[in-house]
């Protein structure tokens, strides 16, 4: 019990001095402060600051992602089979799991929309962010495998799972004033769909 308090309280620190981050680099601008500056502006020492983020890449992406980029989705998936009534789908499984997304963008709205914008901005933090989905995917297909036929099956379907929820996130981005939940049904239900989507006629898609 001791040891799940004090974890939580270093992921209530982490995310105070992520947000703090991702703020003053948005301030400042990501490309032009250090990550001693950053430490310095948000008050924290710098070794504070290293000891919660491995660089200011890491601090940036993580306000942004928040917890999702820590493991929380694979955990919520997990969660969410566990919960399942016999005979539904995994991929309905792993939706369900992604409405832990939603209080976030809810809540977090346009500061949230602006530091996705600067992630994308930004080769450093397009780069770290790619690390960061790797390492989601992992987790993803870990608690996946042994829960579906093979392992090439666990892995394919953490890979369209985060790249569902990364389109979805990407469109709210950039588009004010738009809800989380139906792009994230959007992008579920087209990708749940498109491995049984029959060939068409050359030029019968649509533009």
């Amino acid at each position: 019990m001791v040891n799940e308090v004090r974890d939580r309280s270093r992921e209530i620190l982490r995310a105070e001095f992520a947000d703090a981050a991702a703020t003053f680099c948005a301030e400042h601008g990501f490309d032009e402060v250090t990550a001693n500056e950053i430490a310095h502006g948000i008050g924290v020492s710098r070794a504070t600051f290293f000891r919660y983020f491995a660089s200011k890449e890491d601090a940036v992406v993580s306000a942004a992602r928040g917890a999702a980029a820590r493991g929380a989705f694979a955990r919520r998936i997990a969660e969410s089979a566990d919960a399942a009534e016999p005979g539904t789908t995994v991929w309905t499984i792993i939706r369900r799991a992604a409405e832990s997304m939603i209080d976030m963008a809810d809540t977090r709205g346009d500061a949230l929309r602006a530091r996705i914008r600067m992630i994308t901005d930004v080769p450093a933090l397009k780069a770290h962010l790619a690390s960061q989905r790797r390492t989601e995917q992992s987790a993803v297909a870990d608690v996946l495998r042994g829960r579906v036929a093979d392992d090439r099956a666990a892995h394919a379907l953490a890979a369209a799972a985060i790249a569902a929820a990364d389109l979805a996130w990407q469109e709210w981005a950039r588009t004010p004033d738009s809800k989380l939940r139906p792009l994230l049904d959007a992008y579920f239900t087209a990708l749940g769909a498109v491995a049984t989507t029959k060939l068409g006629p050359a030029g019968s898609g649509s533009a």
